[in-house]
């Protein structure tokens, strides 16, 4: 099994999918491979992309809060932030000045639109809906949260939430300017464990490939962790193999090498941790 980050990772600075990666995935498809995508985005923003390749196994969306099947859309899956958590989160962002995003229902909220909901708009596709008070508004276990902010704010903001929700929420940051708040489950690398118990796939028969911390869960639990070649480097750290960028269809390259190409097994690479 295989599953592969979108952002910063199968797709390009521009957001799309290489002819390269394209062919390659839908190649170890055609080989009987269970390929799928482990992404941060809303499944109806994954999903455009799930289609170009051809995906029918369940897609693992909202850093693993969300498995969702490709085709039937029936949910598998879903591990919600309590709602004590999320309102403590809303009252925060409000007092700091902080934009937040709240995700309900494969849909998402904010208190008004600023230069932040447009920069996520720009990067998903899908627009999101102004409702005033987030703390009013809110009455149902979120999806997950998200704060939007500069990228060195959002390294500060990181460390203090990470200690003050240590043990009750996972936080991570998915891209530059984003802080995402999900149930304590909620992980890529839980979700792909999720997905190779249902389908009785060890984990050494697993690979994953991502750029971003959020994408460390997985990388440190499957067969073949692979970061791309533009990951910062404490996530590189976690990987047992280092690709090509996003630019230089580094997803392609994995796959060539581990899966199509007829090299070195995966099992086998010289660069695997110890376990």
């Amino acid at each position: 099994m295989i599953a592969i980050d979108l952002d910063d990772s199968l797709l390009d600075d521009n957001l799309t999918i290489s002819q390269e990666n394209k062919q390659a995935v839908r190649r170890a498809i055609e080989e009987g491979v269970i390929v799928t995508i482990a992404t941060g985005r809303m499944f109806k923003s994954a999903l455009p992309y799930v289609q170009q390749l051809g995906i029918d196994a369940p897609v693992i969306t909202y850093q693993g809060a969300l498995v969702v099947n490709a085709l039937s859309r029936n949910v598998l899956l879903h591990c919600p932030v309590p709602l004590d958590l999320s309102r403590e989160i809303i009252r925060e962002s409000k007092k700091n000045n902080i934009h937040l995003q709240v995700y309900i229902d494969d849909e998402y909220y904010f208190e008004q639109h600023n230069k932040y909901s447009d920069l996520y708009f720009k990067v998903s596709g899908i627009p999101g809906k102004a409702v005033g008070s987030l703390e009013d508004f809110l009455v149902k276990e979120p999806t997950k949260l998200i704060m939007i902010d500069e990228p060195e704010n959002i390294l500060k903001w990181m460390e203090h939430y990470k200690e003050k929700y240590k043990g009750k929420l996972q936080v991570t940051i998915s891209k530059a300017h984003y802080l995402e708040f999900t149930n304590i489950e909620a992980t890529k690398g839980n979700a792909v464990r999720y997905l190779a118990d249902m389908y009785g796939i060890k984990r050494e028969e697993v690979i994953a490939i991502g750029d971003s911390f959020n994408d460390i869960p997985m990388l440190t639990y499957a067969g073949l962790g692979v970061a791309m070649g533009n990951a910062p480097e404490i996530v590189k750290s976690h990987a047992d193999y280092v690709t090509y960028s996003n630019n230089d269809n580094g997803v392609a390259h994995v796959l060539e090498k581990f899966v199509l190409g007829g090299g070195m097994p995966f099992e086998l690479c010289a660069n695997r941790r110890h376990r």
